[in-house]
Parts: C-alpha cells; structure tokens; sequence
C-alpha cells in the first residue's frame, strides 16, 4: 500500500465493510465503532505503517481496525488505573490527617492485613498523591504504571528538571527510561553549590526518601520478628 492515507481516506477505507448484494441500507452497529475508528490521530496510524512495514497488514481493514481498537481500550484503562491509584493514594493520605501519630503507625504496621497491599506500597501510592496534589507531578502526565509515577518522585528538583527538558515527563514514559535518567543525574543530587552552600532541596529530598525508607524496614523488620516468635513458638510445642 502506498502513502501516507488522509483521515477521510482512512474513514473510507474502515467503512467500507458494507457487503455487495447488501441492496437495502441497515444499521451496524459495527459502523459507529469504525467511524470512531476512523477520527484516531493520525499519529497512531504512522506508528501502525513504522511496525508493520514491509507486511500486507495495512491492506486488511479488519486487522487495522482491530488494533486501533484494541489500542483505545487499552488507553481507556491505562488511564483508569491511573486514576484509581491516585484516589486510593489520597484515601490514605486523609487517613494519615484524621488519626493520631500512635494510630497512624499502627495502621502502617498493619497495611497487609487492612489493605490488599504492604504498607511499601502505600507509602508508594500516598506519595504519588501528594505528587500529584502539590502539582509537582501534573495529573495528565502521570504513567498509568504506579512503580513509573513512583520513581518520577523519588527524582530531586534538579533532574526533574531534566526530566522535563528531556520530555520524560509524559503519561507513557517508561519506568526504564526514569531510572536511566536517575542513574546519569545522579551526583547532581550530591552537588555542592557555589560558594560552599549546601543543596537544601536536594538533601529535604532524600532526607524523606531515607525517612520512607527506615520506615518501611521497621515494618519489615517487625513482621519478621513476628514470624520468628511464631516459629520459636511451634518449635517449643513439637518438642512437648
């Protein structure tokens, strides 16, 4: 096939599934999904042709159709658990504001047995929240993955900076490309300015990763001590 397609020749082409003998126009349900089909930016088709080169796939309406189909559903819940992990983020977050500091600890201790996660993971979401929240991380740009979303935080003002200058910070970037950026940008978090002045945004950062990071090693470290007690416990039974 040749060419780059126009949106309304790509429109022909996904709506001409009408059969021959077919005399008396009747409504297909098929035809609106097709015509929606057909309104997809011309970007995705580009990428479409860029995959498939040198295959007879963009001669088969059905197969095109079905990918660009497939693609906006993906999307759609792509988003959607975007948006779920943020309202459960802020969930917690309300419940840190509303309980006291000895209650808030207990509730970490006991996230797995609460929540259908480790209290890991709910340190994760609640910052990606509060990321959120802050508009340090703008909502239309946060990754549909939380482990993504999660490492753009961890980032330090000065690479995000970079982030943006390099366009990483985009709703499909990779957790990859995050961490690769983290590992090249990494001794500006260390960097002393001129004149002997510390880099105070860039220690408040990793004051609070390290301060996330105890507290996730005392809950690990409490439920391992749970466990061996629970151990030592059935040791001393067996032997009566």
């Amino acid at each position: 096939m040749s060419g780059r397609r126009s949106k309304n020749a790509l429109r022909n082409f996904l709506l001409a599934e009408v059969p021959e003998n077919n005399v008396t126009a009747v409504p297909d349900p098929r035809a609106t999904t097709m015509r929606q089909l057909g309104e997809v930016e011309e970007e995705a088709l580009a990428t479409i042709r860029e995959v498939f080169t040198g295959t007879s796939l963009m001669e088969d309406r059905a197969k095109v159709s079905r990918i660009l189909q497939v693609r906006a559903e993906v999307q759609k819940e792509w988003t959607d658990a975007r948006d779920s992990f943020l309202a459960i983020g802020r969930a917690l977050l309300s419940l840190e504001e509303n309980l006291t500091r000895a209650e808030w600890q207990r509730l970490r201790q006991s996230s797995a047995r609460l929540f259908p996660f480790s209290e890991a993971t709910a340190t994760q979401l609640r910052q990606i929240a509060r990321a959120v929240d802050s508009g340090r991380l703008p909502r239309e740009q946060c990754p549909g993955s939380y482990g993504t979303a999660y490492q753009i935080t961890l980032l330090s003002d000065a690479q995000l900076q970079t982030a943006k200058q390099r366009g990483l910070i985009r709703a499909d970037v990779t957790r990859r490309e995050i961490m690769v950026l983290r590992r090249e940008t990494r001794p500006l978090a260390d960097k002393v300015l001129p004149k002997g002045r510390i880099n105070r945004a860039a220690l408040r950062d990793e004051r609070r990763r390290l301060m996330e990071r105890r507290n996730t090693l005392k809950t690990d470290l409490a439920k391992i001590e749970t466990r061996l007690q629970q151990i030592d416990h059935l040791f001393s039974t067996d032997r009566e």
